[in-house]
């Protein structure tokens, strides 16, 4: 399969791509990209969650445990998911922003987090998932879960200063890094197209060959950059190696985001490039695209971010 440099979208993916700009922002989650948007800061509220995200109980699907800490039903069990305790945690965070009250809320998700962290730093889902012609057994893991730990326990020490939530973000790192052949999260490009194996990714969903969801690699390079930025100045600390794979995966966005482009609307992952299926659209996630994008041109300056945002906000503007 000849791809790079030289991608271009399938005509055939254009009646899906009409369907999608269709039903954009209309339905029970309506998410929009515009209240995400704007600079971001490592200490502030992210991506404006503290404004505009909301954890309500939901009959069927969602539940608050006593300390307001949401689970979510897999099956016919509620269960902790680590991606969605480190979501309500940021969210807390943000509004502790602007109501100290709230910094109470947001340690008690962080604690629990840490919690829910195995000794070898991942973060180990207790539930089966099943996605994309693979069963995980409970116990799989993620890159984008460790990417959002590693965004809390960022703002958890600054806030606090406690050694714990250091002692769990470069635990967490360290096993964000380990390759997916040894039971990490971290692949390349390689299943793409031969001349992209120096790319790396870290992925949402760790399958062989790689399917390379986009929202879950661009949430981990924010949680990269949170850690980072903890020390930015220091050679030799976890912040430092935090920093060498934030700059490593710029260069990788920066190289595979075309690819995302269905012609019109952006695609959930490669499933379109890799196993030659029908593109599963972003359908929502292509708002959160769009917020992520904007919040890395923010941080890097980096015009290929701006470029992509404007286009792909352009879809459906």
């Amino acid at each position: 399969m000849e791809l790079w440099p030289n991608y271009t979208p399938a005509p055939e993916y254009k009646e899906l791509v009409n369907i999608e700009i269709d039903r954009y922002g209309t339905g029970k989650l309506q998410v929009k990209y515009t209240p995400y948007i704007g600079s971001y800061e490592t200490a502030g509220d992210y991506m404006n969650w503290g404004k505009h995200k909301r954890f309500q109980p939901a009959e069927g699907r969602l539940l608050l445990d006593s300390q307001g800490i949401p689970k979510i039903k897999y099956g016919t069990d509620y269960h902790y998911n680590p991606v969605t305790v480190s979501q309500y945690a940021l969210t807390m965070h943000g509004r502790y922003m602007n109501r100290p009250k709230d910094l109470k809320k947001f340690l008690a998700a962080a604690d629990h987090l840490i919690s829910m962290q195995h000794p070898s730093g991942a973060f180990r889902y207790p539930f089966s998932f099943e996605y994309f012609r693979k069963v995980y057994p409970p116990g799989w893991v993620s890159g984008m879960s460790q990417g959002h730990a590693l965004s809390v326990f960022a703002r958890a020490y600054r806030c606090t200063g406690k050694k714990r939530y250091l002692a769990a973000g470069n635990a967490a790192l360290q096993f964000l890094i380990k390759p997916i052949q040894e039971g990490g999260t971290m692949a390349t490009f390689s299943d793409l197209h031969p001349s992209l194996a120096s790319y790396i990714i870290f992925e949402e969903y760790p399958v062989q060959p790689s399917s390379y969801t986009l929202n879950g690699f661009l949430f981990t390079m924010i949680g990269l950059y949170d850690w980072w930025k903890l020390s930015p100045s220091s050679e030799t600390s976890s912040s430092a190696l935090a920093g060498q794979y934030f700059l490593r995966c710029v260069e990788t966005a920066k190289q595979i985001l075309c690819y995302y482009d269905i012609g019109g609307y952006t695609a959930y992952d490669l499933r379109h490039l890799i196993y030659g299926l029908e593109p599963k659209s972003a359908r929502t996630y292509h708002a959160v695209h769009i917020y992520l994008l904007y919040a890395l041109y923010s941080i890097t300056g980096d015009k290929v971010f701006k470029n992509y945002y404007r286009m792909w906000r352009s879809y459906i503007d």
